[in-house]
């Protein structure tokens, strides 16, 4: 099970003298998720995942204990999964840099190794004092200072609203947007360690799927079971999705009333939660100073799975399905 942070966001002790531009390599990987080289402590590079629903970062046991670090005393840090609810030990690292920017002092959480390649999350207490750009056509990820980029050639791209959104329990704000999904307009969760596409059934029926009209056995109760729903799990096919002017058809997007609905106040009606796995082969700006991202030009890249409807893919689902946090 993939967690995500609904965490307080932390003070970060960020150098006064912080670049205008950092700039470093990124890449796709084969479940659509968009990583980049980070360095610990003075020691790496490691793969850490890019992660928008995600408020604090985070690493995996591996890297941890690779590391030496101990854990803290601060109490456990509290974890949201799509199933259930669980906890997190809490870290500190001394050092974070990517490039040659440097972030000091970052608490951070441990989440426990299963099949995750990836060595940590970058969530918004790193990401959220930047203007993060993606540039898909040279792989170049790129932080400038919140107030650069004025004359920015990404301010000329489509672009939607940002909506902050507090998590239940939380004191931390996570990042909704309006997508229009079947030509339905929904909230929307901007989930970028997401490697799928997820509609709870509100938002789903909406298209004309009538939960009534699926049976609850077969893959499917293999599906409820493992995403701790009760009822039923699809994916539906041929979807088009509307965002800030681009067009995204024939998408495969997994229909679920999921538990991370409910943890950020998503259940009472049509809801999805949208990521790298539809996004990943566009250029992207997020100003979340200014609550607004820009989508740039799409870029043909290799293909990646659209779809996770064998059992034997169940361990992808849990993988990208975690919400860490306090």
């Amino acid at each position: 099970m993939r967690t995500r942070i609904a965490a307080l966001l932390c003070l970060l002790a960020m150098p006064a003298s912080a670049a205008d531009v950092v700039g470093q390599s990124y890449r796709v990987g084969s479940d659509a998720r968009i990583a980049t080289d980070v360095f610990v402590n003075g020691k790496g590079p490691y793969s850490f995942l890019l992660d928008t629903a995600a408020s604090r970062s985070m690493m995996f046991e591996h890297l941890r204990a690779r590391l030496g670090l101990a854990i803290l005393d601060d109490g456990p840090l509290i974890v949201y999964g799509m199933q259930n609810i669980g906890t997190a030990a809490p870290i500190k690292a001394e050092e974070l840099r990517l490039s040659t920017e440097t972030i000091h002092g970052l608490p951070m959480g441990v989440l426990p190794d299963e099949s995750d390649p990836a060595d940590g999350l970058l969530g918004m207490d790193a990401l959220s004092r930047y203007l993060v750009v993606l540039d898909r056509e040279q792989m170049r990820l790129k932080l400038l200072a919140p107030e650069g980029g004025a004359d920015a050639a990404f301010r000329s791209w489509p672009s939607l609203p940002l909506i902050r959104r507090p998590v239940k329990d939380a004191a931390a704000s996570l990042w909704l947007m309006r997508a229009s999904i079947g030509g339905a307009s929904v909230p929307s969760l901007l989930d970028m360690g997401s490697g799928m596409t997820i509609l709870n059934w509100s938002a789903a029926e909406l298209m004309g799927l009538k939960r009534t009209n699926f049976p609850r056995e077969g893959i499917s109760q293999k599906l409820r079971d493992a995403l701790g729903t009760v009822e039923p799990v699809i994916f539906a096919k041929g979807v088009t999705i509307w965002l800030g002017g681009r067009v995204f058809t024939d998408q495969t997007v997994l229909v679920a009333n999921v538990n991370v609905f409910r943890y950020f106040h998503l259940d009472v009606g049509p809801a999805a939660i949208i990521g790298s796995g539809l996004l990943k082969d566009n250029s992207l700006a997020f100003d979340f100073a200014q609550q607004r991202m820009y989508l740039g030009p799409a870029v043909a890249g290799p293909a990646t799975p659209d779809s996770y409807n064998d059992i034997k893919d169940l361990n992808k689902i849990n993988e990208q399905s975690r919400f860490p946090g306090r």
